[in-house]
């Protein structure tokens, strides 16, 4: 894993973490995601949203693991590049379609109401439970 490239642009920092500010951000993640479900059927905007911090938190707290913290400064965006990286090719295309839902999300909180439907925030939330799972596996929690 090459983070060389995002440390010259600034766009992560190394970082020690303790144990516990991992499992803290790990445990983030899986109550976003009982809380997305619990969203589902109702509000799928809100369901998408919080799946989408799910992921953004069981990212970060891989980051931190690793040594790194995302700067402040297209934070969202930086920690999709980073996991990807950190991946490898069996995870790029399910990043890659990370990074398009967290376009969406921007739009979802900040643009428009009622542009999930309650398929796509299902879906998004099926696969988000499995790169959780993925990550806590890699993280031995």
């Amino acid at each position: 894993m090459n983070f060389e490239k995002l440390l010259a642009e600034g766009k992560i920092h190394t970082f020690r973490a303790t144990p516990e500010e991992i499992k803290n951000t790990f445990k983030l993640a899986e109550r976003d995601l009982k809380t997305a479900e619990k969203n589902l059927p109702g509000d799928s905007d809100w369901a998408f949203s919080i799946t989408y911090n799910a992921i953004l938190q069981a990212s970060r707290a891989f980051m931190f693991n690793s040594g790194y913290r995302p700067a402040s400064f297209e934070a969202h965006k930086t920690i999709l590049q980073f996991m990807k990286l950190a991946l490898g090719q069996p995870f790029e295309e399910t990043i890659s379609y990370f990074d398009r839902k967290r376009k969406k999300r921007h739009t979802a909180v900040y643009g428009q109401v009622g542009i999930v439907s309650e398929k796509e925030a299902h879906e998004f939330l099926k696969i988000a439970k499995n790169y959780v799972t993925e990550i806590r596996t890699r993280l031995k929690l």
